[in-house]
C-alpha cells in the first residue's frame, strides 16, 4: 500500500491553525475524520487513537517533522492527513524543534505489517527536501498529492523467476535506522544483519562468501552487511532505492552491494513488486 492510497486532498491542510500540540491534534483529527473511510467513526475516537500513542513517546521525530498515529477497531483500511503550520508549533520533539510539518495516520489493528510500512514510507517522504518543498510552495492540496505519487511511482520493473542473493555492505553508521527502515518498507523481503563483529567471521567460514571477506570487511571498524534472497528483476530499483538513501554507491564510503545467483530457494515467499 501507498501513502497516496490512503490520503484524500481533503485532508490535505496547507496553512494549520493551531498553536498548541492539543490543537494540531484536534485539528489533524478533523482533517482525518473527512476521509470517507472514518466516516462511521466519531471524531472523538480518532483524536483518543492519536493521543494514547502519544502518551508512550513523542512522534515529534526532528527536523520539524511529526508522525502522530494510532490504531481503531473497525476501519476498514488505513487513513491518513498532511498538515503544515507557518510558525511552528511545540511540540515536544526529539531534537527540541516546533514542529512545522504533520503527517497523521490512523489504521486497523489487523494491519499493522502495511501500517509499518507506510510509517517508514512517511518519514523518508520527509525527509526529501524536494518533498518538504512542495508542502512549503504549495498553492492547493493537488500539488501535494502529485507531488507523492510522483515520488512513490518510481521506475517500473519487471519480475522474473529468478532469484539472487543480495549483499549491501553499508559503511556510514549515521545511515543505519534509514536503510533498516527501507527494508520494513519493501515489506515481504526478509533480511539478515550483520554487524562489523561477526561479518569477518561468517564469511571466512562459509565457502561461498570466503572470496568476498577481504572486500566487506578490509579496513572497516564500522560495518553492517545486509543479506536478502530477492527477486531478480527487483534488483535494480531496489538498490537506486539504496542509493536514495545513502548517495551513489560509486562514491567512495558509502557503501557496496552485489548479487549472486541462488539456484534453489524453499521456504520463501517471493515478492514480485517493490
Amino acid at each position: 500500500m501507498k501513502l497516496s492510497e490512503t490520503l484524500q486532498p481533503e485532508s490535505i491542510a496547507l496553512r494549520l491553525k493551531s498553536r498548541t500540540k492539543d490543537e494540531l491534534f484536534d485539528e489533524m483529527a478533523e482533517l482525518l475524520k473527512r476521509n470517507p473511510s472514518l466516516s462511521s467513526i466519531d471524531k472523538s475516537t480518532v483524536l483518543k487513537s492519536l493521543l494514547e500513542r502519544e502518551k508512550t513517546a513523542t512522534t515529534g521525530v526532528g527536523k520539524e517533522v511529526a508522525i502522530p498515529h494510532g490504531k481503531i477497531m473497525g476501519l476498514s483500511t488505513i487513513c491518513s492527513a498532511v498538515g503544515v503550520s507557518r510558525r511552528g508549533i511545540e511540540y515536544g520533539s526529539v531534537d527540541g524543534l516546533p514542529v512545522r510539518y504533520v503527517v497523521a495516520m490512523v489504521a486497523p489493528p489487523e494491519q499493522s505489517q502495511d501500517y509499518l510500512r507506510i510509517l517508514a514510507k512517511v518519514a523518508r517522504l520527509l525527509s526529501d527536501p524536494s518533498f518538504v518543498e512542495t508542502l512549503v510552495t504549495a498553492s492547493a492540496p493537488g500539488d501535494v498529492m502529485e507531488r507523492v505519487k510522483a515520488l512513490e511511482g518510481g521506475a517500473q520493473v519487471t519480475a522474473t523467476e529468478e532469484q539472487v542473493l543480495m549483499l549491501f555492505e553499508l559503511k556510514d553508521p549515521d545511515y543505519f535506522d534509514q536503510v533498516v527502515e527501507y527494508f520494513t518498507e519493501i515489506g515481504e523481503i526478509s533480511a539478515t544483519v550483520l554487524d562489523a563483529r561477526n561479518v569477518q567471521a561468517f564469511l571466512t567460514k562459509v565457502p561461498l562468501f570466503a572470496d568476498f571477506a577481504r572486500v566487506f570487511t578490509e579496513g572497516q571498524e564500522f560495518g553492517h552487511l545486509f543479506m536478502v534472497i530477492m527477486n531478480k528483476g527487483l534488483v535494480e530499483r531496489f538498490v537506486e532505492g539504496l542509493e536514495e538513501i545513502v548517495g551513489d554507491l560509486d562514491e567512495e564510503g558509502r557503501g557496496l552491494a552485489l548479487t549472486i545467483d541462488v539456484g534453489l530457494v524453499r521456504g520463501l515467499r517471493a515478492r514480485t513488486t517493490l
